[in-house]
């Protein structure tokens, strides 16, 4: 299951990848309980469409922000959540062994079991959505951190930004380059459409302000790249999330970012969009439950 800040994505996932049944729900915007009652709803759904036969051996869960040693979850784009017990709740009102992870590691961990970073024994995986984060891993390690908090790429000071209440609460890179705050400069700078997509529209019509925009953007992103390529020289670097899937925005200025900022002995990684595009934290979140039970090479 993959929590998100505004949608759940939930189904039954084998050991080879396979998902017979899927669901897709809004997150209710209240956040709290709420979350909490559609996520076991979407669990007990599942149960009842396996097919027959069918032993569900777990529950792996996604979530949108970071989870503390003691289990606890902090997601600052789902109201409420600032220590949610959700493993114990879930295992306690499911009866299943929930294993809860951040979405900046399920996404890697997906790519790393059925996608873009199969066969490589270190990569980072950039994810630009609602939010922003960076899942890692080196010499097949997967970083937490001490407090839950690896890879909060959101939170770091890459220039200024007007959204001095939003950065204050989710970060100054993610409050100027993630989904929610490109749609608010859309409409700073008068720009028609409430999408990514429709921003990469008017700017293919020659609206100047909407090109200017995907510019500022994709240098900020470009940027970030080829910081995380120095701090990190991995072998790959995966770009996935809302705002970069395939068609929006372009890969072009992140690989000249990284030829001019990157550490030089770094500067040849490979970047490479997310194979699995929006399931690649939901199958994360699957093998984290594969990889328990050593099953499958999750």
């Amino acid at each position: 299951m993959d929590v998100g800040g505004t949608k759940i994505l939930a189904g039954l996932v084998g050991p080879r990848g396979e998902v017979p049944e899927s669901r897709t729900v809004p997150a209710d915007p209240l956040g709290g309980e709420q979350v909490l009652a559609q996520v076991v709803e979407l669990v007990r759904s599942l149960r009842r469409a396996a097919p027959a036969g069918a032993t569900i051996t777990g529950l792996g869960v996604a979530v949108p922000g970071a989870v503390r040693a003691d289990g606890t979850v902090w997601a600052p784009n789902l109201p409420g959540w600032r220590r949610v017990s959700l493993g114990a709740h879930l295992t306690r009102t499911t009866g299943l062994r929930a294993v809860v992870r951040d979405d900046r590691l399920t996404s890697l961990l997906g790519e790393v079991w059925l996608g873009a970073a199969r066969n490589v024994r270190s990569a980072a995986f950039l994810t630009i959505g609602t939010g922003i984060g960076l899942g890692f891993m080196t010499e097949g390690h997967f970083w937490t951190g001490a407090h839950g908090a690896a890879g909060s790429v959101g939170w770091w000071a890459r220039g200024r930004t007007d959204a001095a209440a939003a950065a204050s609460r989710v970060g100054a890179l993610e409050s100027a380059v993630a989904g929610p705050a490109i749609l608010r400069r859309m409409r700073q700078s008068r720009i028609p459409g409430a999408s990514v997509q429709d921003l990469v529209s008017e700017a293919r019509r020659g609206n100047r302000r909407a090109q200017a925009l995907i510019d500022d953007t994709a240098r900020l992103i470009g940027v970030t790249v080829a910081d995380v390529v120095s701090m990190l020289d991995p072998d790959v670097v995966i770009v996935g999330g809302g705002v970069m899937q395939p068609g929006r925005f372009p890969l072009a200025p992140l690989r000249a970012a990284i030829r001019t900022y990157a550490q030089p002995l770094a500067r040849q990684v490979p970047i490479r969009r997310s194979a699995l595009g929006a399931r690649a934290s939901f199958l994360g979140a699957a093998a984290l439950v594969h990889r328990a039970r050593g099953h499958g090479r999750a």
